[in-house]
């Protein structure tokens, strides 16, 4: 791409900034939904005997305009590109769920083993009988390749969610040559994304990776003698992070009060050191045969360090090193002393799973994840009453949940796009995955292979499966203090958006777009066993129908092109007036701009924009 006159730039980019930082809504005024029923009559068969229809209308089993269709994908998938919302459009939400929710899918640990053979073989080409280090770069490959390949978008979309919930980062330097541990992590999340909950808190607690990263992985009774204690880590995590929260909520989310009008605790230390107990006596479930292959056939050991454990399979009890004694849990309630160790734990995790707050707990950070920040009462009791009970009877059912965040009223109906309380900041990675998403990226070998923790996480402090802490890239509860906090509202991601990573957003999108996507890691080093970037095998966007548009039509079509992808229809008549002057500013200066020229720099006006960046 050709450098534009920096004054020019600097003006406006200067103008396209102030936008950055307010807000807009868009009205619909011709959408049909909830509160839009423009030229919509409903009657009832009198046949009924009263008159009334047995359905209340809203807009999901509708076939949804491009708009709608636009926004829908960007809650529930990774991005999307102008035949994914043409799809949806053409064949409903409800239909479109439905074939999400029964897709076939392959494992990320299937995929992992597939790019680490390939790495090997291509390394050992250059590096002969070298061992491959199984570093996380290739589960990142992994993330990479199935979200940007695959058709299975709801599914990654809702363990990406989880992912955040259900916290372990693989920069933890332990963890970080545990790739193949990593990768069968995240299938707990992307393959139980729509069983349920329970099994889903099972095969977290009783993950290596998990174990490990909070430290109920060889954790031990209490010995009396060396006056140590169990590890109470995973028994505080599981219960503030994964289940509960600190205080006791109303199906609706909202806080329970006692008679002093002060929130009440869910837990205290007490409950932790008892839950602690439950947890020991876990170690490895089975020998890391291929690095350690001397221990075939021998009986397993507790204490040995991590790398000796396959990191692919679940924990198993040793009864030796397990709390025998009496556990008494939050509900009052007694698991006896004696009885197995793995039955102590099913017993405390269903206590925990039946526990009132895990419904609107759980249904409110999802909600978060997906749709907008600060959801109404009424919408996470909706949502927890779906993860109380299906319909059917079961409690925890994912599928129920994720249907009923995705079909809400306040998810769906355009009346709710103007409330003061809607909208969230996209995450810094999605923004990346929804500009790679819609334009089909790809690359000359056909690999995605993208090391993002050295590219992203430094610049706009986030990549795949690095957070910094158990308490994920930001918090739930954060609040900007100036305009959120006084308006008893969150704005999570805003924790991470600040003056440094706003400059090195906005950097990181004009080299997308201008230069490359990023360095595919699809070479080898000629100096060591490891992959290096390859720059005959840079990953490349398609603006082909953009360019296309504008030849064809002109400016203002092209806008509206990129508006729909990107901003969903909901580019605000202000940043569309400055975009437009901007992007004629450009048309008429000297220089010989083609068109390629013009559509990069409308995206990137576009997605510096807070039309981008806010998703309502």
């Amino acid at each position: 791409m050709k450098r534009k006159p920096t004054q020019l730039l600097l003006s406006i980019c200067l103008l396209i900034c102030l936008s950055y930082f307010n807000l807009h809504a868009q009205v619909y005024p011709d959408h049909f939904g909830t509160g839009n029923n423009v030229g919509v009559t409903i009657t009832s068969s009198s046949e009924q005997g009263d008159n009334t229809a047995e359905h209340t209308l809203n807009g999901t089993g509708f076939f949804t305009d491009l708009e709608g269709s636009s926004r829908f994908l960007a809650q529930s998938a990774l991005g999307a590109n102008y035949e994914d919302i043409n799809y949806v459009s053409q064949i409903g939400i409800n239909a479109w769920l439905d074939e999400q929710f029964t897709m076939p899918y392959t494992p990320y640990l299937t995929k992992y083993q597939s790019i680490y053979t390939e790495a090997g073989t291509m390394i050992n080409a250059v590096h002969p009988n070298e061992p491959i280090d199984r570093a996380r770069d290739y589960t990142g490959f992994a993330f990479y390749e199935k979200v940007l390949k695959e058709n299975d978008v709801l599914r990654n979309k809702a363990a990406f969610a989880l992912s955040q919930i259900f916290v372990v980062s693989t920069a933890n330097i332990d963890l970080n040559n545990k790739g193949f541990g990593g990768a069968s992590y995240y299938d707990v999340l992307y393959e139980g994304a729509f069983s349920n909950f329970r099994n889903l808190l099972t095969n977290v607690s009783l993950h290596l990776t998990m174990g490990y990263y909070l430290s109920h992985f060889r954790n031990q009774k209490a010995d009396p003698a060396t006056g140590t204690l169990p590890d109470e880590n995973y028994a505080r995590e599981v219960m503030q992070l994964f289940t509960i929260g600190l205080y006791e909520l109303n199906n609706d989310g909202t806080y329970r009060l006692d008679a002093n009008n002060n929130k009440i605790p869910t837990y205290d230390i007490t409950d932790v050191q008892e839950l602690a107990k439950v947890f020991t006596g876990l170690s490895g479930g089975a020998w890391d045969l291929e690095f350690n292959p001397s221990n075939a056939g021998q009986p397993l050991i507790f204490n040995r360090p991590l790398n000796f454990f396959d990191m692919t399979v679940p924990m198993m009890m040793h009864e030796d090193r397990h709390e025998p004694g009496t556990k008494i849990m939050i509900d009052g309630s007694i698991i006896p002393a004696g009885q197995p160790g793995m039955q102590d734990i099913s017993d405390a995790l269903d206590i925990l799973f039946n526990h009132p707050n895990v419904g609107p707990f759980i249904s409110t950070r999802l909600i978060q994840q997906l749709v907008k920040s600060n959801p109404s009462a009424a919408y996470i009791n909706r949502v927890a009453s779906a993860f109380n009970n299906n319909g059917a009877g079961i409690r925890g059912d994912m599928e129920a949940v994720f249907r009923a965040i995705l079909t809400d009223p306040e998810a769906r109906d355009c009346e709710w796009l103007n409330d003061s309380r809607a909208g969230k900041l996209r995450q810094p990675l999605e923004r990346m995955l929804g500009l790679f998403h819609a334009f089909d990226i790809d690359s000359p070998s056909g690999k995605l292979w993208f090391r993002d923790v050295n590219v992203l996480f430094d610049r706009i402090e986030q990549a795949y499966m690095a957070a910094p802490s158990v308490f994920n890239f930001f918090s739930p509860f954060y609040a900007e203090e100036t305009y959120v906090a006084p308006n008893d509202m969150v704005s999570p991601e805003f924790e991470i958006l600040h003056s440094v990573t706003a400059i090195h957003y906005m950097n990181l999108i004009e080299e997308t777009i201008a230069v490359r996507p990023f360095r595919n890691r699809t070479g080898v080093d000629p100096n060591m066993p490891r992959l290096a970037a390859d720059n005959s095998d840079d990953p490349f966007l398609d603006f082909s129908d953009e360019i296309a548009e504008y030849d064809t039509n002109g400016l203002a079509a092209l806008i509206d092109r990129l508006d729909l992808i990107m901003c969903h229809g909901q580019l605000s008549a202000g940043s569309r007036a400055i975009i437009l002057n901007a992007m004629t500013q450009i048309e008429n200066a000297p220089g010989n701009f083609s068109s390629e020229d013009i559509v990069h720099v409308a995206l990137y006006f576009m997605l510096i924009s807070a039309d981008y960046t806010i998703l309502k």
